[in-house]
């Protein structure tokens, strides 16, 4: 079995002439490593939260079920090449000084890299930095399936795409099962939407009336 951000799912979407998307977040020293996580625990042999380790030391971290450690950025874009086109979704931190670090960095990254990629992610206000920062990068906002802890006036706003005169997505990338939903058929006006995370081809078909393309696992699209 491939486990999820790792280089060989990379390579194996590649080869299956797919589109690649992957989970990026900020380490202690502003790198960007490839995991889906805030913490170490679900996928390595390790505990704790990836921000407290640099990111060296995150490369010797074994990632659990594969033989790799986690990878950068760098590792990816190395990887890939301009081979398949990239869906970058940058976990934001909390803070905003850690929000322009993850901005800086990914700008630096996809600075001199030759190929197609876009990058998205939950946070309105890291969207904004990244409006600046990235003019010429397809950049998208993902919603839909906003966590619990925040308030509900933040889920509110969220999830009706509220922030969008002021974010100005090129995307949509909005949760599968809470489709349909009236904020999404009205941004679809003006902009494609994504939809995640798709893992069958019942649900494929259910959430192809209402969405331009799906972000799936587990089935072969």
């Amino acid at each position: 079995m491939i486990v999820e951000n790792t280089l060989e799912a990379v390579e194996a979407a590649i080869e299956a002439d797919y589109a690649v998307e992957i989970d990026l977040q900020l380490t202690a020293d502003g790198g960007l490593v490839m995991t889906h996580d805030a913490t170490l625990d679900r996928m390595t042999v390790e505990r704790g939260r990836v921000i407290d380790h640099t990111l060296d030391e995150l490369r010797e971290i074994r990632i659990n079920g594969s033989e790799e450690t986690l990878s950068s950025v760098t590792d990816l874009l190395a990887l890939t090449s301009g081979r398949s086109a990239l869906f970058i979704e940058l976990k934001a931190p909390y803070q905003q000084p850690q929000k322009a670090r993850m901005t800086a960095a990914i700008a630096k990254a996809l600075d001199t890299y030759g190929g197609a990629a876009a990058v998205m992610t939950f946070d309105p206000d890291l969207l904004a930095m990244l409006r600046t920062a990235l003019p010429n990068t397809p950049l998208g906002i993902l919603a839909g399936d906003e966590e619990r802890s925040a308030s509900l006036v933040s889920r509110f706003g969220r999830d009706m795409l509220l922030h969008m005169p002021r974010t100005k997505p090129d995307f949509v990338s909005y949760y599968a099962t809470a489709l349909p939903h009236p904020a999404v058929r009205l941004a679809r006006r003006k902009r494609p939407i994504l939809t995640w995370t798709v893992r069958s081809r019942v649900e494929a078909e259910r959430v192809s009336h209402y969405s331009d393309q799906i972000i799936f696992e587990d089935f072969l699209a």
